[in-house]
């Protein structure tokens, strides 16, 4: 059987788990049927051939790929090739739009039929699903065919940049790898003779990266760098593309004017200047503004230029942003001078990537969202200072990263915790295991005032003046007016849970059977082997701990 990019995806999701998965947790993550989860799987498994490396679900548990099997799957995805890979229609799509986008020559059905190795009718269906999906763009691109042209996409000159800007975007960072190699391989068989999409030009843009760098006094972020580098050749052959086909692309540029003051227009144009010693290809204006305009919009680890005096205004609205944000929720910042600056190297690329419409997605969005969720709502509120001042509309992939700002910033304040509870705790164990009760601890609940450990004999001689919430103690005899939460030296999963329950909600945990008891009982039932049940068990409750690190943190910001 042959593997098509929903067998592809699969078999990459089942590496990249390092815990057991169900099918019906992969249906729900692949959004897929379990049905056609189980037809991949067995895809999968004929193309694996040997059997004791069959892909297997195991009732109750799922699947969990051994390191034998992991070698297999990786050897069986390095394999596919185009012969053996079947494009879906959508991969089908991108690869004729970039092949339109890019190409200097005259693009027809014939070549479309070769390039996606499906029937005419099925190329002409696909195009006119490109033709659909483009006006649901916000680029106002359109698709067109002449007898002098053929296929060509027609556009402002700048909005078809944008445009294929955003389809590389998509190809490079969100389609599986095995596609992403078909293209390049396809796109370098039809330009065998295009020095932009050569080894050697590779090499030559990864070595210029640190010199480009030094000009402009700035550090690129490593993943905006790495995709530039995968997709600067194309966007260079789009412009190629542009100024073969638009009779208006000087239009454009009246609309890189603006680029032509900042330090980065002048590094583009040394290294086009790199480029020509080299390899003796010029880049033409609308080129060396293009690339101007990447380094402007990437996003920096460090700028010497943050705070130069033509970002006054943009230093005041991100003031008055800090100040407000810190308004509206009970934590402080700390180090607001540093956050200040973070914040304008971030926003000064935001700002060049609105104006110029270069397109990016923030991978952590729904993360921060999830567990960050009145973080996000607070920053979502005072952001709209900065869309008033800057007029812009930020989406929550921009909330989002000024949400992951912030939130390196926040400092807890206790006297400003709200519900903050009171805690002792009185543990005889020693002073070291009294110390190491304290630090786990303050490490589960640091929004609680917890700040010394008594034995039982100092607890009593302080006992009818203290005022406390909770005694939290490891010794199972001590009595105290006060409610007592008994605890391991040691904590364990339930003591967390036990503690969680009250300090949250004033709730005492049934003690009946312990958390442990009842999660190796439930895992038992439906694990018979012992060491496979324990080893399940262990990895459970670590991830358990690490998750209420997260909530017990979280539930009072």
């Amino acid at each position: 059987m042959v593997l098509d990019k929903a067998s592809c995806d699969l078999l990459q999701y089942l590496m990249d788990q390092e815990t057991s998965k169900t099918i019906m947790a992969i249906s729900k993550d692949l959004k897929e049927s379990r049905r056609k989860i189980y037809y991949h799987i067995d895809k999968i498994n004929a193309a694996l051939g040997d059997e004791a490396l069959h892909i297997i679900s195991i009732p109750r548990i799922g699947i969990h790929l051994t390191e034998e099997q992991r070698d297999a799957c990786c050897k069986l995805l390095s394999e596919v090739d185009s012969y053996d890979y079947i494009m879906s229609a959508h991969e089908r799509m991108m690869i004729m739009l970039l092949w339109i986008g890019i190409s200097k020559e005259r693009i027809t059905i014939e070549k479309l039929i070769e390039l996606t190795e499906v029937s005419r009718n099925t190329v002409l269906n696909d195009l006119n699903s490109i033709r659909y999906q483009l006006t649901l763009e916000q680029y106002q691109v359109t698709l067109q065919v002449s007898k002098s042209q053929g296929y060509h996409l027609h556009a402002h000159p700048l909005n078809k940049i944008q445009y294929l800007q955003s389809l590389l975007y998509h190809i490079f960072m969100e389609e599986n790898a095995t596609f992403v190699s078909i293209l390049e391989d396809k796109m370098k068989e039809r330009l065998d003779d295009e020095c932009l999409l050569s080894v050697e030009m590779n090499q030559f843009f990864k070595e210029q990266v640190p010199l480009v760098e030094q000009d402009l006094g700035k550090k690129i972020n490593h993943h905006e760098i790495t995709f530039m580098l995968q997709v600067l050749p194309y966007l260079l052959l789009s412009c190629h593309n542009v100024e073969q086909y638009q009779e208006r692309h000087q239009d454009i540029e009246k609309e890189f004017s603006l680029i032509r003051k900042r330090i980065e227009y002048q590094v583009s144009k040394k290294l086009g200047e790199r480029l020509f010693q080299k390899f003796e290809i010029s880049l033409s204006g609308l080129e060396v503004s293009l690339v101007a305009v990447l380094l402007l919009s990437y996003r920096k680890d460090l700028d010497i230029h943050a705070e130069s005096d033509d970002f006054r205004q943009l230093k005041l609205a991100l003031e008055e942003f800090i100040w407000y944000f810190e308004s509206q929720i009970r934590m402080e910042i700390e180090n607001k001078d540093d956050l200040l600056r973070n914040l304008m190297i971030h926003c000064k690329a935001l700002l060049f990537r609105k104006t110029y419409g270069i397109f990016s997605k923030n991978p952590l969005t729904e993360q921060i969202r999830s567990k960050y969720g009145e973080l996000f709502l607070v920053t979502r509120k005072s952001a709209e200072i900065l869309e008033g001042a800057w007029f812009i509309r930020l989406t929550d992939d921009d909330i989002a990263y000024l949400t992951i700002h912030i939130g390196g910033f926040l400092k807890y304040t206790p006297s400003s915790q709200k519900n903050m509870k009171k805690v002792y705790l009185v543990c005889d164990e020693g002073v070291a295991v009294s110390r190491l009760l304290l630090k786990q601890c303050k490490l589960y609940f640091p929004n609680e005032q917890i700040d010394t450990v008594f034995t039982t004999e100092q607890f009593k001689s302080v006992e009818d003046i203290a005022q406390v919430d909770v005694v939290i103690t490891t010794n199972d005899d001590l009595d105290s007016r006060f409610p007592i939460l008994r605890v391991n030296p040691i904590l364990e999963a339930e003591d967390i849970l036990k503690m969680l329950d009250y300090l949250k909600h004033n709730i005492f945990r049934n003690e009946s059977k312990s958390f442990s008891e009842n999660l190796s009982s439930l895992i038992s039932s439906y694990i018979v082997d012992s060491k496979l049940a324990s080893k399940f068990q262990e990895e459970v409750q670590t991830f358990i701990n690490q998750e209420i690190v997260v909530q017990a943190f979280l539930e009072d910001i």
